[in-house]
């Protein structure tokens, strides 16, 4: 697992700063650096309402053998893209931004909450 996330802290820097070169084509910087700082605001503003104890609800679901509740899901969820617009760069920008599409929300949890009773060796949920 450790490596999984060493590749991750090498390989997406090093994808944004090749995307962020690649757009220095086409547009000014200054215009690229207002774009991550205006999304950095959005983040923010966005996470205010979420609280980091969803992490450790989830954890203690998971523990007593319970899948989430899809509420709890999406409030997670809705964190974490907002963790991601916080996060400099582009990439991470547009990965923030498509986790607050309803449809592709509610697809992710759906998958989530699947993949969780399947570690668990239950049977996946119905749609």
């Amino acid at each position: 697992m450790w490596w999984i996330l060493s590749l991750l802290l090498v390989i997406v820097p090093s994808l944004e700063i090749w995307v962020l070169i690649q757009l220095t084509y086409l547009m000014p910087l200054s215009t690229i650096f207002l774009q991550c700082i205006v999304t950095l605001a959005a983040g923010v503003w966005l996470m205010q309402g979420e609280n980091f104890s969803l992490w450790t609800l989830v954890e203690s679901e998971l523990r007593n053998r319970r899948i989430p509740a899809e509420e709890v899901m999406a409030d997670l969820l809705l964190w974490i893209g907002g963790v991601l617009l916080v996060v400099p760069g582009l990439l991470t920008d547009a990965l923030g931004l498509v986790i607050f599409v309803p449809a592709v929300r509610q697809e992710s949890i759906r998958w989530l909450r699947n993949s969780m009773l399947k570690t668990m060796g239950r049977p996946p949920l119905e749609s």
